[in-house]
């Protein structure tokens, strides 16, 4: 077991030892630290934060620093990690309220155990920057409602389909130094009353770091409850809509061949997951509903129906769906989100510039470059003979109502990937 003890003043930190790691919250004097970026985009928002949402975010900050700094490989499995956070919270009693309810949604999404051990004289929400000041505050007028933006392609396709119903988001990011370069092209060529907002955790530790990061949506949610909190203030609305623009194949991510079965399968956008935290806002009355308005559409109809496939067409070569697309700056073109890319892309029309590591997937030589091809190889030729319901609910529970939705979404998208696959002269 790994604890990691957070504090945000060093002071009060102890020592590193084998089993004990301690973490600096919003500072910078300290090797293992996160979060000390935030605190000035915090307040250029212009409202103060509710101490439950600045929690929220500690909560948050906590978790990525743990699923960070611990590398998996220490566990006994090399997979599954004991991992307890001692975390001070402005309001520590209210969250032991719902200390079970993270744990279980944390382990469902990470596959870690999870312990939680709150603490008194947490981080109280800074002081904001007034219209008066020297420092730019963002514009919130007129905002309605939050909604997720990676720069991706659903989430690119949820910002233009807000903005054709005439609703007026404020959009929130993970500012990482490549992502956010990308994600300013797209806003910038938004159609409506919009503002962007975006956050970077900064997690900085002198050890080596784990790279899997299962828990990284946690901290997007946390980001969105930040902006959702600030615009409950101005609008006086009852609840703030937080919009989790996914495609349905992805979202519910069943396991394509049975090897991929479990925390080896991200669950970032889950339902159970997303069902989980909505759980834990209404226990504690936080007025925020988290919604997908695309659970029960794949990635091809989601371009074919774009409210606006004008404005798509001009923007589709700036986003990025590559799972892998951090390690040269180029999109693969062949891991299981390219394939969807592609796939839908061809579903809704939409041609793009093809600039893949491999645009020709029938060239690829490389055996260890073929996982994901072969998996959705695979997965296409079981799709006609297995229990659909039985296979989807492998990567986690889905709620029965909503059950032969799930089970169209899923072959739908299998089968716009074997259109694709069939057109690229691959089977």
């Amino acid at each position: 077991m790994t604890t990691l003890i957070f504090n945000h003043d060093k002071n009060l930190l102890p020592n590193e030892t084998s089993d004990i790691i301690p973490v600096l919250l919003y500072g910078l004097e300290a090797d293992n630290r996160i979060g000390h970026p935030i605190i000035e985009n915090i307040k250029r928002l212009g409202i103060k934060v509710s101490e439950i949402s600045m929690d929220f975010l500690s909560i948050a900050l906590a978790v990525t620093a743990a699923d960070t700094f611990v590398q998996r490989e220490t566990a006994e499995d090399a997979w599954s990690r004991k991992l307890t956070i001692k975390l001070p919270l402005a309001n520590p009693s209210v969250w032991l309220e719902v200390k079970q309810d993270l744990e279980r949604a944390l382990h469902f999404l990470s596959g870690d155990m999870w312990n939680f051990e709150f603490l008194p004289n947490g981080f109280s929400s800074p002081e904001p920057y007034d219209e008066q000041s020297r420092f730019k505050v963002l514009s919130l007028s007129e905002l309605d409602c939050v909604c997720l933006f990676s720069g991706g392609l659903d989430s690119t396709i949820g910002a233009i389909d807000l903005l054709q119903q005439k609703k007026k988001p404020l959009l929130i990011s993970h500012g990482y130094k490549g992502d956010a370069k990308l994600q300013h092209e797209i806003f910038d060529k938004l159609k409506g009353i919009t503002n962007h907002f975006l956050l970077n955790a900064d997690p900085h530790c002198k050890g080596s770091t784990d790279i899997s990061m299962r828990t990284r949506s946690f901290n997007f949610l946390a980001f969105a409850i930040i902006g959702a909190d600030v615009l409950k203030s101005i609008t006086e609305k009852e609840s703030i809509d937080i919009y989790i623009p996914e495609n349905g194949f992805i979202s519910i991510n069943t396991p394509l061949t049975r090897r991929r079965i479990g925390s080896l399968s991200t669950r970032t956008t889950h339902p159970y997951f997303i069902n989980n935290i909505q759980v834990i806002f209404n226990k504690l009355n936080m007025p925020f509903k988290l919604i997908n308005p695309y659970q029960f559409k794949t990635k091809g109809e989601m371009v074919d129906e774009c409210l606006d496939k004008r404005l798509l067409k001009k923007l589709v070569n700036t986003t990025v769906s590559c799972s892998h697309w951090k390690r040269k700056n180029q999109q693969c073109g062949i891991c299981v989100p390219c394939l969807i890319r592609r796939s839908s892309l061809l579903r809704g029309k939409i041609n793009e510039k093809k600039d893949y590591i491999f645009n020709d997937i029938t060239k690829i030589n490389d055996n260890t470059k073929q996982d994901d091809l072969i998996a959705i190889l695979i997965a296409n030729k079981r799709k006609d003979s297995e229990n659909i319901t039985k296979w989807i609910l492998q990567s986690g529970s889905l709620p029965s109502e909503y059950i032969k939705d799930f089970e169209r979404v899923f072959i739908s998208g299998l089968s716009e990937v074997e259109v694709f696959l069939q057109s690229e002269g691959v089977i």
